[in-house]
């Protein structure tokens, strides 16, 4: 009996979470970003999973939401840590986020990407160790364990989708991360996607293993066109007049995607240590 409650509230829930949408007021305008498919906005009441994600800083971007599978919230809800192979953030960069973007620049900024993509990862990668200390201070603090996280190499690739408003490129990510003498090391496929909703510049960032790379993709596609119908069209040209640096701004979006694809390695050296603590 227990067990057909558990998979009615998950049946509920995957169908709620495809009508459920959040609006955030951004540079003076509601932003509206419908729930991924098959997802569930992580909240207070998840308070493992959010405590989780509130150690995971990303110094560059602000995280306006985090999102786990619709059949991980029962555990969730319970104070449980699920696995979270599968993982959705919903971030904005704090350079531009009260600057309204015009199609003009977006533009600009597809063609930087475009071009320049590996480019940019040569840039940052002095930038990572540091992005990668403060997340392992933090959750050293919250689980009191000696965590330590890094990350060996990133591979992105070209851009594999684009719209007027949208465009999307994934990467491979090597981390390890040791807690305690427990170490590990795995990879993880991200699929980045930045979109210009209303005018404002918006970064989707699904996760999964390595082997589900497909999945990254098709679920930042669907999320990313439904952010789109969700939101008025951008000014044809931005109302600030000024150069922006793309360069630096997507430099931020790759350390953004670096920094939130740690969370299923994070999650199996917990589980590791609480079973070795039982």
């Amino acid at each position: 009996m227990k067990k057909g409650i558990a998979i009615g509230l998950v049946f509920l829930l995957q169908v709620f979470s495809l009508a459920l949408a959040d609006t955030f007021i951004i540079n003076g305008r509601e932003i509206t970003v419908p729930t991924p498919e098959v997802y569930v906005r992580v909240t207070d009441q998840m308070t493992a999973v959010s405590n989780l994600y509130k150690q995971m800083v990303d110094p560059m971007n602000d995280t306006l939401a985090s999102y786990i599978l619709a059949s991980e919230v029962p555990a969730a809800m319970a104070g449980e840590m699920p696995s979270m192979e599968r993982t959705c953030l919903l971030k904005v960069n704090k350079e531009i986020r009260n600057i309204t973007i015009g199609k003009n620049d977006f533009s600009e900024l597809k063609s930087v990407t475009k071009s320049q993509n590996q480019q940019i990862y040569e840039k940052i990668k002095s930038q990572v160790p540091e992005t990668m200390q403060k997340m392992s201070e933090g959750l050293s603090q919250e689980f009191d364990v000696d965590f330590a996280m890094n990350v060996s190499q990133v591979a992105p690739l070209a851009p594999h989708y684009e719209a007027e408003n949208a465009m999307s490129y994934s990467m491979y990510i090597n981390y390890g991360i040791s807690a305690g003498q427990n170490k590990s090391e795995g990879v993880v496929a991200n699929t980045t996607t930045f979109l210009n909703a209303s005018g404002t510049v918006l970064f989707l960032y699904s996760y999964a293993a390595k082997d589900d790379l497909d999945v990254t993709r098709e679920v930042s596609r669907k999320w990313s066109e439904s952010v789109l119908a969700s939101n008025s069209e951008p000014p044809s040209k931005s109302p600030r007049k000024g150069i922006f640096d793309w360069g630096k701004i997507m430099e931020k979006g790759l350390i953004g995607g670096v920094a939130g694809g740690l969370i299923a390695l994070i999650m199996g050296a917990i589980t590791f240590l609480k079973r070795k603590n039982a």
